[in-house]
């Protein structure tokens, strides 16, 4: 796949991944036999080359993001997810309308349904793994939270010095600041899932015939000029009062 990038002007760049974690620094890109860049070469903070195909990179200026294969299909399926229910609905629309053959509507209808509901299996998939990967941060953070506990008392005690007690939980805290984002980016992530997952049910109505459209264009003339003589009756009732 072909990706147009300024690649000369991305070397030397810092990637970070999905939650703003730095991984290190663009140092070449890999090209095809057609001299195209397709994997970018980065440096990462331990000191090792890593490779990452052009697709999964989110360039944002002087940005650059490494997205995982699973964010890039998420993102894929809640784009076209919704637009074949779209087209769906057209088609559904097209057909009540007789403006398509029976033959037509249903072939076409045959690939629709069979791609989203390939799609939508794809999103229940990846709506359970993402599931799994938000307890797996909630385990992290139970475990973090019995670290610190242990820092805390021993601290407390005296067991601790306090050089060595603020080294240790500033490392707790900041895994704890990760772990709290990453379930966030996982939680939003889930929300994407399910908002393409749900259905907009829209009532399919042919378009009137044009009698059709006459007769109602006449009937709402009979019901003016009706309301109008009921109007000019009213005026004309004289009101007696009698006096007792």
């Amino acid at each position: 796949m072909s990706i147009n990038i300024n690649a000369s002007e991305l070397v030397g760049k810092i990637v970070k991944d999905e939650n703003e974690k730095e991984i290190g620094k663009v140092v070449s890109f890999l090209i095809d036999s057609s001299g195209q860049p397709q994997e970018a070469l980065v440096e990462t903070v331990q000191g090792q080359l890593a490779k990452y195909p052009l697709d999964l990179l989110d360039i944002k200026k002087d940005e650059v993001s490494v997205v995982s294969e699973v964010t890039k299909k998420i993102e894929t399926l809640t784009e076209q997810i919704p637009k074949i229910r779209k087209k769906r609905n057209i088609l559904d629309k097209l057909a009540a309308n007789k403006v398509i053959t029976s033959g037509i509507y249903e072939g076409l209808c045959k690939e629709f349904d069979k791609a989203l509901k390939e799609m939508k299996n794809e999103a229940q998939t990846l709506l359970e793994a993402v599931d799994k990967q938000i307890k797996a941060q909630d385990e992290q953070l139970k475990t973090l939270q019995l670290a610190r506990a242990f820092l805390e008392i021993e601290h407390g005690i005296g067991t601790l010095s306090e050089e060595t007690y603020q080294q240790s939980i500033m490392t707790i805290l900041r895994e704890v600041k990760n772990a709290q984002q990453t379930k966030l980016s996982l939680l939003r992530t889930k929300d994407k899932i399910a908002d393409a997952l749900v259905e907009e049910k829209e009532e399919i109505k042919p378009e009137p015939s044009e009698e059709e459209k006459g007769e109602a264009a006449e009937a709402s003339t009979d019901n003016k000029n009706e309301i109008t003589t009921q109007s000019k009756e009213a005026k004309q009732i004289t009101v007696r009062v009698t006096e007792g």
